[in-house]
């Protein structure tokens, strides 16, 4: 029998076929009449179980499969984004900086399909996302406006200074699509291409991880084939800024503004609300951008901005001034913290009230507290649930009336506001009665995290009625990572043998979490 057949099963995805063929004596690496071989049919199509069988036979992870529009499986799989397939083909021993024609890399089929978990296995497998030939991964990703992708590979040694072919850098490329409407371009130009009466312009919008959008626009006939896909994410404006910040390039102040504002009027998806402008890539990457400069004139812009009419432009500036100088000594902190505050005294507009209470956390200044504790049972729980982290800051141990207010909020009837709260009592300094009493009441909270949030306090203060918590957190077939790290550590600090079993019964999960040593601390405690 000749490939034919082992290749024809493998699309037909029959994995037993393929065994039967294999124990034929078909060698795996035997290619069908176009050229094409098993493995990259197989990893193409993301059929793990048939790409283990065919590496288990000994087919050669980094044999060219020369089949029309063919090349390295490891490049198919990264293509269409098979993380799982990505990594059995490293493990095989597949070259992660193998180029096939074209000089396309595993790492820039990845780029080109932005493809983030496929991109973190191939650089944990020593890909290097270098000089690249004639276009760079990291051009890739900066016209394709995928922000989480260019981090990575600038942390990964890209260089920013490269340029491709026609002698761009991507940061040009980045600039090229940073004030545009990339779904109104996307539509026009597949509409000059398509331009009759019949094809039909389609556009899905997604939010990805990155906090960007996955604008995807295609040409279609009813009844028929597409015409293409056109796809491109909504990072360009923050990744600008980005390139801009690793070059040097003191970017002017109200050009990071613009940037940041780019979003406010966006559409709504069709399935979904869209992200809030300030919960953008952009916003945040202008605001550490200018947070970093300690200098006179930035903060005199973001006080003005602060001043500003607009409440979205002073909610801006506030995120400024909160961390201005980030980094360094804070010389500004003085001056910012004045305006800070009397901000929060007459601010009514509920998303920038909690803007400025977080901003006076980040100065962690106990002057601040009466401006904090005044909005503690505010209508919104988004701006109680910010007083209760900031007074993980402001509160001094031993102010009673501050202490007072924080037990009551951990009884709060929204959850983020009991979980903030508790964790802002349970890390306080103090160790009264009153604080073990409030952290006691909360260790059969139907939330997990505020459960174990009240166990950990419990626990650091020595105090039994932790042991309980612990034994709820350890046997809830709910718990997950964070509340399942805090019942360790409990458990480290109180040494029970009666958690002995609870501890035992989850030492796999403990394991699947990546705690091991954790678990393994709480158990040497027992003896």
């Amino acid at each position: 029998m000749s490939g034919e057949s082992l290749v024809e099963a493998v699309r037909d995805g029959k994995a037993d076929r393929v065994r039967e063929v294999l124990a034929m004596g078909v060698r795996p690496d035997a290619p069908d009449s176009g050229g094409s071989t098993a493995l990259y049919v197989a990893s193409v199509g993301g059929d793990l179980e048939i790409v283990g069988l065919l590496l288990s036979a000994g087919a050669a992870p980094d044999l060219l499969s020369l089949g029309d529009s063919d090349g390295l499986p490891l490049c198919g799989a990264a293509c269409w984004g098979h993380e799982e397939v990505v990594e059995a083909l490293l493990l095989a021993g597949a070259n992660p900086n193998r180029k096939e024609s074209g000089d396309w890399t595993p790492v820039k089929w990845a780029v080109v399909g932005g493809h983030i978990g496929v991109l973190t296995r191939l650089l944990a497998f020593g890909a290097r996302p270098l000089q690249e030939g004639r276009q760079t991964s990291l051009w890739l990703a900066a016209d394709r406006g995928a922000v989480d992708v260019v981090r990575m590979l600038l942390n990964a040694g890209a260089d920013p200074r490269a340029v491709n072919e026609s002698g761009e850098t991507a940061l040009d490329a980045a600039l090229r699509w940073a004030d545009v409407d990339v779904e109104a371009e996307l539509r026009q130009q597949k509409s000059e291409v398509y331009s009759e009466p019949e094809w039909e312009i389609t556009v899905i919008r997604e939010e990805q991880d990155d906090e960007t959008e996955l604008i995807t626009v295609e040409a279609r006939r009813p009844g028929q084939g597409g015409g293409g896909l056109s796809e491109k994410q909504t990072g360009h404006g923050a990744i600008a800024t980005v390139l801009e910040r690793e070059l040097g390039t003191r970017t002017p102040f109200e050009t990071l503004v613009g940037r940041a504002l780019e979003f406010r009027a966006a559409r709504p998806t069709a399935t979904e609300g869209r992200r809030d402008v300030t919960e953008r890539p952009a916003w945040w990457e202008s605001v550490r951008t200018l947070q970093e400069r300690a200098d006179t004139g930035t903060f005199e812009d973001a006080a003005k901005l602060a001043a500003d009419p607009d409440p979205l432009r002073r909610r801006l500036g506030v995120d400024v001034l909160a961390q201005l100088g980030r980094g360094g000594d804070r010389p500004f902190a003085t001056k910012s913290l004045p305006i800070l505050r009397r901000m929060t005294r007459d601010e009514t507009d509920p998303a920038l009230l909690r803007s400025l209470i977080l901003a006076l956390s980040h100065h962690g200044d106990a002057a601040a507290l009466p401006e904090v504790l005044k909005h503690s049972r505010h209508d919104d729980p988004a701006v109680r649930d910010a007083v209760a982290f900031a007074l993980m800051s402001v509160l001094p141990p031993d102010d009673a009336l501050g202490t007072g207010e924080l037990i009551r909020m951990t009884g709060d009837e929204h959850e983020d506001v009991r979980d903030w709260a508790t964790t802002s009592l349970s890390l306080l300094e103090s160790d009264t009665p009153q604080i073990r009493t409030a952290l006691a009441a909360r260790v059969e909270d139907e939330s997990l995290v505020v459960a174990a949030e009240a166990v950990r306090g419990l626990a650091e203060r020595g105090d039994r009625r932790a042991v309980a918590g612990i034994h709820r957190l350890l046997t809830d077939p709910a718990v997950d990572n964070y509340p399942l790290d805090l019942a360790l550590e409990s458990a480290a600090l109180l040494h029970d043998p009666s958690l002995r079993g609870p501890l035992e019964a989850v030492r796999e999960l403990a394991e699947l979490h990546g705690l091991t040593a954790e678990w393994t601390e709480a158990m040497q405690g027992l003896g």
